[in-house]
């Protein structure tokens, strides 16, 4: 009898899995690479100069996980930290790297995306209605995620990073549960561990993945246990590893301080006018999900003003959280959708105010796959329906459906990416489509002064003073503006304004004492430059100025005292014109009966 000649390889259906799977994550990948190809050049912007450009923090990996106030997103989140020391360490400051790190982020968190999703068609309470199709369902979940608009912020705004890491690993802690409950065995605590884990670094990303546990064990109920008692026997020790790190994330937020006063209570925001301001963002957020044609980079401190303003959107945010309670009662599976909106949302969009920004598109990077995926399932249940005794047809209209869906979301996503070609775009697409916002109108006025156009930065940071008359910074711009255009008067007057709001703000005493030296009013200017440097002793352009204005004086050894000030704070300063002005007013100290002629510096905005 002859012997059977043993096999080698995986079995067909294994190896069938894993090309499918590849095909998968391979779609992906493409699709994002297609969408995101022009956002890969785009500059620097906004935060991202405080937190990238001149956060010297990221230069070394000793210094990465210092809390330094200054840098803004990055505060509170140390694992964003480290992500951008690598960025700084493998290029500098060559932002294409950093916009591809951001990419590559985004397709691992559509990668698992797509994995949770299978997972949950493959568990229990779905097998036997969308088991068969787990495949496919989940990656045009994936793919449409993806693709669409509402994720540019981002994805493409560099410092937003925070928006994938936090998101990314959200999925994966949901991923990992998903394993640990769909596949009990010897492998399962490592699935416990690598949940508790990626909860833990999300949480170092960004504090919205504090709800991580949460929906993972909601998750577990509805998809794969057939009780609480159950679950909880079963899997009590990966739900306490991850209420364990609400320990962690409460230690990240008070080492950092409420991020540095501008997320939590009692930092210049009423919690009440904020929760009344978000039913309208969110049905913002939900419009904006459908059809995403007017997507603003900033919205500002907006805040609704009376209960009638925003009764029309609590009423459609209150009958939508009574479905999703509803549907978790009746139809867990189609509650579970609107409880995964509603709780990712919770940490920014209920009643904790965020000072700066009270709402924010960025927010709505993982919220958006419950939508699209209650979406999905929605549509492909209805052209079942609609072709059940035509398999093939239902394929085709499937795969049309998904195709049109992904080529028109992919096509917004790259017109959108233009906005973020320039810093000058962006401010312009957010005054056109968000005009309620004083900062959008005082940044664009910024650049458009950059650009030369004085007389149009001067409408906008007018603009942006009608709405808001206390912002201290629209003064100094509109002051610089007016100056730069010889209305010395006007400008004097602005700077004055801005001073009289923060009487502390060194910058704008050193603007006010240029336009009064400008004026002929030195006596002035000296007062206002010796106050800037009272209040920042380290403020070199305040002590050149100074110093310049001391010699125009007569004061010469004050004002050798002022240029050797700045040349300690600034050596680089040495042997050019500091050094020069120090000689040449020593000269004139030698010659006491020649009066001085003035020379220096010249004078430093």
């Amino acid at each position: 009898m002859s012997k059977t000649t043993p096999r080698k390889g995986a079995p067909p259906a294994k190896r069938r899995g894993a090309g499918r799977t590849l095909a998968a994550l391979g779609l992906l990948a493409l699709a994002a690479l297609v969408a995101y190809r022009n956002s890969l050049n785009g500059p620097f912007i906004f935060d991202d100069a405080p937190s990238i450009v001149r956060n010297p923090d990221i230069r070394h990996l000793a210094t990465t996980l210092r809390e330094n106030p200054n840098t803004l997103t990055a505060i509170g989140r140390p694992l964003l930290r480290i992500s951008l020391w690598i960025n700084y360490a493998l290029g500098g400051l060559q932002v294409r790297g950093y916009h591809i790190l951001n990419l590559i982020l985004h397709i691992l968190a559509s990668w698992t995306l797509w994995g949770v999703a299978r997972r949950i068609f493959e568990s229990p309470c779905l097998r036997d209605r969308y088991g068969k199709e787990a495949w496919g369902l989940a990656l045009a979940i994936a793919l449409l995620w993806t693709t669409h608009p509402l994720q540019t912020e981002s994805v493409t705004y560099v410092v937003q990073r925070a928006e994938i890491l936090g998101g990314w690993f959200y999925l994966l802690t949901l991923y990992s549960v998903a394993r640990r409950a769909g596949e009990p065995g010897p492998h399962s605590s490592s699935w416990s561990v690598a949940a508790v884990v990626s909860c833990a670094l999300g949480m170092a990303s960004k504090e919205t993945v504090a709800t991580a546990p949460l929906l993972a064990i909601a998750m577990d109920r509805v998809f794969f246990a057939r009780s609480w008692n159950g679950l909880w026997r079963a899997r009590k020790g990966v739900y306490l590893g991850l209420a364990s790190t609400w320990i962690f994330q409460a230690a990240l937020v008070i080492a950092s301080l409420g991020r540095h006063r501008t997320a939590g209570f009692g930092f210049g925001m009423d919690w009440w006018s904020y929760a009344l301001t978000q039913p309208y963002y969110l049905c913002r957020y939900l419009w904006l999900s459908l059809w995403p044609s007017a997507l603003v980079f900033d919205y500002g401190p907006y805040l609704a003003r009376t209960v009638a303003e925003i009764a029309p959107y609590a009423a459609v945010v209150l009958t939508l959280l009574v479905l999703t309670v509803v549907g978790l009662w009746r139809k867990p599976e189609i509650g579970f959708c609107g409880l995964w909106f509603f709780l990712i949302l919770a940490p920014t969009s209920s009643l904790v105010p965020m000072v700066t920004q009270t709402g924010a598109e960025r927010r709505m990077y993982l919220p958006l796959a419950g939508l699209i995926g209650l979406g999905v399932v929605a549509l492909y249940s209805f052209w079942r329906r609609l072709w059940r005794e035509r398999p093939r047809m239902l394929q085709v209209a499937s795969a049309v459906s998904l195709t049109v869906g992904v080529a028109a979301l992919s096509a917004r996503t790259i017109a959108r990416n233009e906005d973020y070609q320039s810093e000058l775009s962006i401010w312009r697409s957010v005054v056109e489509q968000w005009p309620l916002s004083p900062r959008a109108h005082n940044n664009l006025g910024f650049e458009l002064a950059n650009a030369g156009r004085t007389t149009e930065a001067i409408a906008e940071y007018e603009a942006a003073l009608r709405l808001a008359s206390d912002f201290e910074g629209a003064h100094v711009n509109l002051g610089n503006a007016l100056e730069s255009q010889g209305r010395l008067s006007e400008a004097i007057d602005q700077y004055e304004n801005a001073l009289h709001l923060d009487p502390n703000d060194a910058m704008a005493h050193l603007d006010l004492g240029n336009a009064l030296t400008f004026a002929g009013r030195l006596p002035e200017a000296i007062a206002q430059y010796e106050t800037a440097v009272r209040l920042r002793p380290e403020y070199v352009k305040a002590h050149l100025n100074l110093g310049t204005a001391l010699a125009r004086s007569g004061r010469l050894t004050d004002a050798i005292d002022q240029y050797e000030t700045a040349l300690r704070l600034e050596p680089d300063l040495a042997g050019g014109p500091v050094s020069e002005a120090i000689v040449h007013l020593k000269e004139q100290q030698r010659q006491p009966s020649n009066p001085s002629d003035g020379n220096g510096v010249s004078t430093q905005k």
